[in-house]
C-alpha cells in the first residue's frame, strides 16, 4: 500500500491555511508527498491511530518553492488509520 491521502479538507483559521485529512502507507516503501498552497508552512503532524499500536508523531519534512509547499512524509511503520493536519500561509 503506497501513500495514499483521503477526506482532505481545507479551511481558515484568521489568514492561516488549514489543511487536514487521513492518511495510509506502507513500512519500507518510498517518502510520500502532499503539496499545499503557500510558501510557507507553519506546523505539520502525521499521526499513525491504528488500533494495533499506539499513537505516534511521523516524521517529515518541507520544501518550498514558490507559492507551493510539498510536505514530504517518512512513515517507518505500515499506516492504516493515519490523521494529518498542516497550518499553512
Amino acid at each position: 500500500m503506497a501513500f495514499a491521502t483521503a477526506n482532505v479538507r481545507k479551511g481558515t483559521a484568521g489568514d492561516i491555511k488549514i489543511t487536514a485529512g487521513d492518511w495510509t502507507g506502507a513500512s519500507g516503501d518510498a517518502s510520500g508527498t502532499f503539496p499545499v498552497e503557500g510558501g510557507r508552512v507553519y506546523s505539520v503532524v502525521f499521526s499513525t491511530n491504528d488500533q494495533t499500536g499506539p499513537y505516534q508523531s511521523v516524521p517529515y519534512t518541507w520544501t518550498t518553492s514558490g507559492a507551493v509547499s510539498t510536505i514530504s512524509v517518512h512513515n517507518r511503520e505500515t499506516v492504516t488509520a493515519g490523521t494529518f493536519i498542516i497550518h499553512h500561509a
